[in-house]
């Protein structure tokens, strides 16, 4: 897509619905408590980035995005084991006992900052992030850049026993979808479908206005033939629209502002 194009009603939705509280304990970060944010502290000639929080490297993205405008997107990891969870009711109120979220972890990662506190190098920091996240965490994850974003891309996980095993990022699937021209909410319909049938998951996306306003309305050509979910050519439409996947716990893809 066109860059002008990154702060479009879409964008804003993906955003929003990231934010958004509902029932699946997606929680909002205007509201979220400092433990959940990660925190950049600059001293002098560096600055610590730390973390400790559910999905802490989303929490990261969303960080270099707002104070460094940074486009970073984030992937979860697909959880199996119950020791990669958390049973969130112990900790919010008015929550039904037995939600499942993923369990708290963290890190921290110290990086070189221009005088005016900005990293010394953009392109080494999300790379540096990723190392540091792979020595302290269970799961494994790999750094993708494309050229005008970077994105967190979970590549293991723990099986039901707590053993470490590969696990393919849903948005490496390779996905067909006969092309045409189709409303956008459509096309994203039809993406998260296919992926939902090779998974056996509840693949979930979109919602249905912005602001008030109808979201997906725009018709755009759209297909894929046996290329990855994530890597449609978006002068075709791609919709690049997967938002949640329901089982067994909430998991959430975030998509940086300027990948869209």
């Amino acid at each position: 897509m066109a860059a002008a194009e990154c702060k479009s009603s879409y964008a804003q939705s993906m955003i929003s619905l990231m934010r958004a509280a509902s029932v699946l304990v997606l929680y909002r970060m205007s509201d979220a408590q400092p433990s959940q944010v990660a925190k950049i502290e600059q001293q002098g000639e560096f600055s610590t980035l730390s973390v400790h929080t559910f999905r802490p490297l989303d929490a990261i993205a969303i960080a270099l995005e707002s104070k460094f405008g940074i486009a970073v997107g984030a992937e979860d990891p697909s959880l199996q084991f119950r020791g990669d969870m958390l049973d969130v009711s112990t900790e919010v109120v008015k929550i039904r006992s037995g939600t499942l979220v993923p369990a708290k972890w963290g890190f921290e990662e110290k990086f070189p900052v221009q005088p005016d506190g900005s990293p010394r190098s953009v392109r080494d920091l999300p790379g540096s992030i990723v190392t540091a996240a792979n020595a302290q965490s269970q799961f494994a994850y790999r750094l993708d850049d494309d050229g005008s974003a970077f994105t967190f891309v979970p590549t293991r996980t723990r099986d039901g026993q707590g053993k470490s095993i590969a696990a393919t990022p849903l948005l490496d699937r390779l996905i067909t979808i006969p092309f045409g021209i189709r409303r956008r909410n459509e096309s994203a319909s039809l993406l998260a479908k296919e992926l939902a049938s090779q998974t056996g998951l509840q693949v979930s996306c979109c919602q249905s206005s912005v602001a008030g306003y109808p979201w997906g309305m725009e018709e755009v050509l759209f297909g894929a033939t046996g290329e990855p979910a994530r890597a449609g050519d978006r002068t075709r439409g791609h919709p690049w629209l997967l938002c949640r996947i329901l089982s067994p716990v909430v998991r959430l893809t975030r998509f940086p502002k300027c990948a869209l």
